[in-house]
């Protein structure tokens, strides 16, 4: 996917495709990040309307996958991110995940 977009013209950077400067990661939709495109939360940016990942999946995502980077975005979304803890829990058990220990 990402290679037929930048052969049409978009940017990327990392592992996001850039609209515009807005960095977007694609992920494929199964099991937990399923259930975090269901719960995205609807946005307008731009006058386009779109929906993102609640942060609380964002962090289940990354506690999933489990590499350094990973445990360094939860941490930055913690601590940037107005988080509903409960709803975290929730998610996080539902699907047998931890956060790392700080």
């Amino acid at each position: 996917m990402y290679d037929a977009m930048r052969a049409r013209g978009w940017t990327s950077k990392g592992d996001h495709l850039l609209f515009g400067d807005f960095p977007v990661q694609f992920l494929a939709a199964h099991g937990l990040t399923e259930e975090a495109v269901r719960e995205a939360k609807p946005i307008e940016y731009k006058g386009v309307s779109t929906k993102v990942f609640r942060p609380e999946h964002i962090i289940a995502i990354a506690a999933s996958v489990g590499r350094h980077k990973d445990f360094a975005r939860i941490e930055q979304i913690m601590e940037q991110t107005d988080v509903d803890k409960n709803l975290l829990e929730t998610i996080l058990k539902c699907h047998k995940l931890s956060l790392p220990k700080q």
